[in-house]
């Protein structure tokens, strides 16, 4: 079953992936120690950014400013991790927001191949094209 987890963030609710917070505060995870090798945020990164955002009670734009990333990356989070229609509870969905994250890995991995088969194919057709041609007299 997937887990799911509430956007009001607390210190009782902190994990070792959640920024530590002070009883009563509530801190901004760091965007400078969150990605991974390849460079890109963790999921851990993002959904902690998605329920400091949901709690700390200022503008989307303001926690995003305090997390050190931009709004609009924010707000792709925020909706990436907004619950299906039927489950109008007001959770995070983890198990939605790390398939659409895989789905969208998978999307860049075929569009990427799809720009290789497609190179490859005009490549042949031009091969094609010259050696179904004929010379003009051959040898002299």
């Amino acid at each position: 079953m997937a887990e799911a987890l509430s956007p009001s963030f607390t210190s009782k609710d902190s994990s070792p992936d959640s920024p530590p917070a002070s009883p009563g505060t509530l801190a901004a995870p760091d965007a400078n120690t969150a990605r991974d090798a390849k460079g890109h945020f963790t999921q851990a990164f993002k959904l902690g950014a998605v329920r400091y955002a949901a709690a700390c009670g200022k503008s989307q734009r303001a926690a995003a400013a305090d997390i050190g990333i931009s709004d609009g990356t924010l707000a792709d989070w925020s909706r990436d991790a907004r619950p299906v229609p039927a489950g109008k509870d007001g959770v995070i969905d983890v198990q939605r927001f790390d398939e659409l994250a895989q789905l969208r890995t998978q999307n860049r991995e075929l569009l990427a191949r799809n720009l290789r088969l497609t190179a490859e194919r005009d490549f042949l057709k031009k091969c094609a094209s010259y050696f179904a041609t004929p010379t003009n007299g051959g040898s002299k």
